[in-house]
């Protein structure tokens, strides 16, 4: 594939400003907060709408949603995180940006509106037509806030971006239950939905919101919509991959298992993004201005970082699986623990990987992430396929190797064109892994000693993030020196005066 080649972009004040690194800093941290409450709020929420709602509703609504997921998968185009390549002075390139998407989300609302008439006839329920055009609405929302969001990415303000989806997720979450309690039904979870949108939207574009002139030149947007698309195509590669693997393991395996393997997933996925979205972003905003070998040094420190917080958290979840999953969800869900136990740890392993993509799509090379995901989500297939002759464990197993070799593809291929260099980056992950394990084995000792029981559990797993602690600083103390180094470095006015100054994206 032909690289994808950018205008040199200006250097903003905004990106290169005394007080950059700071200001990055702390909209990292601000993220990571939002996350948390996200996080909260989610396991509060669920509850409490089952119990206002009930599963016939939750039924009706998980009809018309994958409709609307798919379509968001396809709305912005990628445009949200490669605008951000482009200096703000372009005003050909955002103007012409902005009137592809505005476009796109009609048209795709539109699209959407019309197969929820022809889904509605196909299940027999009057109630999704109108469902999915309301949900529609949620698109013009999103591509309305591409623009400005791409804007803030640009000038490092991470904390407004924060600040929107905290706003967001708080009035969904009191429109959805005050409509619950009103007896909105399925409405209610459609409102939430299409108000989260609307609030992030205004907020942003609030924050960051700059008229589009009414100019159009579809050459100068066409560098950023061949970089999106290969996000895009990311994307769906993964969403595709996903639906075959579904429905292989139902054949192969059976619908009880599916449910179980579905559920792995999404806990192991919903575990990693939590904490590696933010370093991600944290990632690209710097390398959008930040001088490569400087970008290079932070994205091992970034993920150094992550490794030290996903692989004890997912080891540890690993180790204490069975008990968990007894306490938490019941004996029905026996089948879940090996899962958990493989994939737990695969999805931080497969999380780490990804933070390269960062750097990838800054510099105008995503299309090598592309294709590792492509290749990736084409093994897991296989894998899967090949269950009736490996069996469930083999099968897991085999997940869990093509994991790896996903890893391993990434940081060897990423390496010309970010300089990051593959050793330094196993260096530094080294540590956490090795100290990660020991806890996690510590946990599933401490477990194997009493019986089970909720005190237990809880002890076993405070154990085991102890030794975790201790053992960093008895193996990692001089990694654990420079991690610290480096943050203070970041945080303090003096560590920010040498700011790396803007280059030009793209290949080198």
């Amino acid at each position: 594939m032909n690289k994808i080649k950018t205008n040199s972009p200006e250097v903003d004040s905004t990106a290169t400003s005394p007080y950059a690194g700071r200001k990055l800093a702390f909209g990292a941290m601000a993220l990571g907060g939002v996350n948390l409450v996200k996080v909260a709020l989610q396991l509060l929420l669920l509850p409490v709408m089952a119990r206002l709602l009930g599963p016939e509703e939750f039924g009706i609504y998980a009809l018309v949603l994958p409709t609307i997921s798919f379509v968001t998968l396809l709305a912005d185009g990628g445009l949200g995180a490669t605008l951000a390549r482009e200096p703000e002075s372009s005003s050909i390139v955002w103007s012409s940006a902005f009137w592809i998407l505005l476009f796109t989300g009609c048209a795709l609302a539109v699209g959407a509106s019309v197969f929820g008439e022809v889904l509605g006839y196909l299940v027999h329920q009057p109630r999704v037509p109108p469902m999915i055009a309301t949900l529609s609405i949620s698109l013009i929302f999103l591509v309305l806030a591409v623009p400005a969001g791409a804007r803030l990415s640009r000038r490092k303000n991470l904390g407004a971006s924060a600040a929107a989806e905290l706003s967001a997720n708080l009035v969904g979450a009191a429109v959805a239950v005050i409509l619950a309690m009103n007896g909105a039904g399925a409405w209610s979870l459609v409102f939430q939905y299409v108000a989260a949108y609307a609030i992030r939207s205004i907020v942003v574009n609030a924050v960051a919101f700059s008229a589009p002139k009414f100019e159009f030149d579809f050459a100068a947007v066409r560098p950023h919509m061949l970089s999106g698309g290969l996000l895009v195509g990311t994307r769906l590669s993964e969403y595709a991959g996903r639906i075959v693997e579904n429905v292989l393991v139902d054949r192969i395996f059976g619908t009880a298992l599916l449910g179980s393997y579905t559920f792995a997933n999404q806990v192991s996925k919903f575990a990693g993004e939590s904490i590696g979205n933010v370093t991600w972003t944290t990632l690209y905003v710097q390398a959008l201005t930040g001088e490569r070998r400087s970008i290079a040094e932070l994205h091992r420190q970034l993920c150094r970082l992550l490794a030290a917080i996903l692989f004890p958290s997912t080891l540890l979840a690993a180790a204490a699986a069975p008990e968990l999953i007894h306490l938490l969800l019941g004996p029905k869900w026996v089948d879940l623990a090996l899962l958990l136990q493989v994939l737990l740890p695969v999805s931080a392993l497969t999380m780490v990987a990804n933070q390269v993509g960062a750097a990838l799509l800054a510099y105008g090379r995503f299309e090598i992430q592309f294709w590792c995901s492509a290749g990736q989500s084409l093994a897991r297939v296989l894998v899967v396929c090949a269950g009736p002759w490996i069996g469930l464990t083999g099968t897991i197993w085999g997940l869990a190797i093509v994991a790896l070799v996903y890893f391993i593809s990434l940081l060897v291929y990423s390496e010309g064109p970010t300089g990051c260099r593959p050793l330094p980056m196993l260096k530094g992950l080294t540590g956490p892994a090795i100290c990660g394990v020991l806890a996690g084995a510590a946990c599933y000792a401490c477990l194997r000693a009493l019986p089970n029981s909720a005190g237990w559990t809880l002890t076993s797993l405070v154990l085991g993030l102890s030794i975790f602690a201790a053992s960093m600083l008895v193996l990692d103390r001089e990694g654990l020196t420079e991690d610290w180094q480096a943050i203070r470095a970041l945080m303090s006015k003096r560590g920010e005066h040498p700011l790396p100054t803007e280059t030009t994206p793209g290949p080198a």
